[in-house]
């Protein structure tokens, strides 16, 4: 059976970028159709149509976050997912203004990189990071909520539930409903807010 999803790599360290290829290659689900270490050199590559591109960052390279956009032009439905060494909110914080998708550190391991990337694939629901996610949950959540009056009151609490990283699944054991009861209720949420994907409603949020 063929690879379901078609992932790109851009990564300068050469050695990183290796083992996360052959890491990712692994996966019956994932195949790599793209791998290279500049921004630059990927966008000849955009016309094999990778459903997921990995951009990774060190500290030096602050201008792979302003590649976001460009990249995303080229390839609007692509999902893509920044990848930095060290936990940066500065940083964090732009890649989601500038459209990324989610937003992984190097340190994590690599069974745990592409379990989260397939599950993105799956679902569209934004990966980030347990440290990430606990920083934009607790430090970065705005003063003001993100819901607007028009949500009923089980529609808010699902959005928080979604907010919080938790799968429709679990969010209707949890809410004691059916799972096409939350797709339905998150139908209509998607419909107020203006928004098509779990993604754009983690922009809504952390942003």
């Amino acid at each position: 059976m063929s690879p379901r999803f078609k992932v790109g790599v851009i990564e300068e360290d050469t050695n990183y970028r290796h083992e996360l290829v052959l890491n990712i290659s692994r996966h019956t689900d994932l195949s790599v159709c793209l791998h290279t270490a500049t921004t630059a050199a990927a966008q000849s590559f955009m016309q094999q149509q990778p459903h997921l591109l990995l951009l990774g960052m060190s500290a030096t390279s602050q201008q792979r976050v302003e590649d976001i956009q460009l990249l995303k032009s080229l390839q609007p439905a692509m999902l893509l997912v920044v990848m930095t060494p060290d936990e940066d909110p500065h940083v964090i914080q732009k890649a989601f203004d500038k459209g990324a998708d989610g937003y992984l550190l190097k340190t994590d391991l690599f069974h745990n990189i592409t379990r989260k990337l397939v599950h993105m694939l799956e679902y569209d629901q934004p990966v980030v990071s347990q440290q990430l996610f606990r920083y934009m949950l607790y430090r970065n959540k705005p003063e003001k909520s993100v819901h607007p009056t028009n949500l009923t009151k089980k529609e808010k609490e699902i959005t928080d539930l979604v907010l919080e990283g938790l799968p429709y699944k679990t969010i209707a054991a949890n809410l004691h409903l059916s799972l096409n009861t939350i797709q339905y209720h998150m139908k209509n949420i998607f419909f107020k807010l203006g928004i098509k994907t779990k993604a754009e409603l983690f922009r809504m949020f952390y942003q």
